[in-house]
């Protein structure tokens, strides 16, 4: 009954595939008016099908399903921001690096690894070990952020996931 309507049924799919996505990126992929998108968001959420998260930028829309638990859509809050995907990517690749290996291999400025470091941390995705003047980091469920990465991987469109996932998969058929 609540998706009956053709454009409801967009949205929602559109959710299930990228689930953590927010309302500029929905309005984008599904070219819909903002105010028609947000009339809609707001129905499916009243009729508790879809449930909104808000994180410190936005707020990112998820089906209400078992399948997602609250650690799951608050990783996939992260890897929704790209240069937070591409730490979590280059940690789970070699974990233990510091701020300044993850600064030259992700191409950003120490100061911004460091702010999404933080956030990181905070949230408990990655481990902080402080060895003298230098930290180390590394994510805390590689596994799961991985296995995460590779089950969304057509939701980021991203050049850079798709090399680790090809090399995240010949690292397990190896290891089996």
């Amino acid at each position: 009954m609540e998706l009956d309507l053709d454009t409801r049924k967009r949205i929602f799919e559109a959710i299930r595939a990228s689930p953590g996505i927010h309302l500029r990126e929905l309005e984008r992929c599904l070219s819909m008016a903002v105010g028609s998108l947000q009339y809609h968001l707001h129905y499916l959420e009243k009729r508790n099908l879809i449930l909104q998260i808000k994180d410190e930028q936005f707020v990112r829309y998820f089906i209400k399903d078992k399948e997602l638990d609250a650690n799951d859509r608050k990783v996939l809050s992260f890897l929704r921001k790209k240069a937070c995907r591409h730490i979590l990517m280059s940690l789970i690749e070699e974990p233990g690096m510091n701020n300044k290996d993850l600064s030259s291999a992700i191409s950003l400025s120490p100061s911004t690894v460091s702010w999404h470091l933080n956030k990181l941390v905070a949230s408990g995705i990655v481990q902080k070990t402080v060895n003298g003047r230098e930290s180390n980091f590394e994510v805390v469920d590689a596994d799961n952020v991985a296995g995460l990465m590779i089950t969304y991987k057509g939701s980021f469109f991203d050049k850079l996931l798709d090399n680790f996932i090809e090399m995240w998969e010949l690292e397990r058929k190896k290891s089996e």
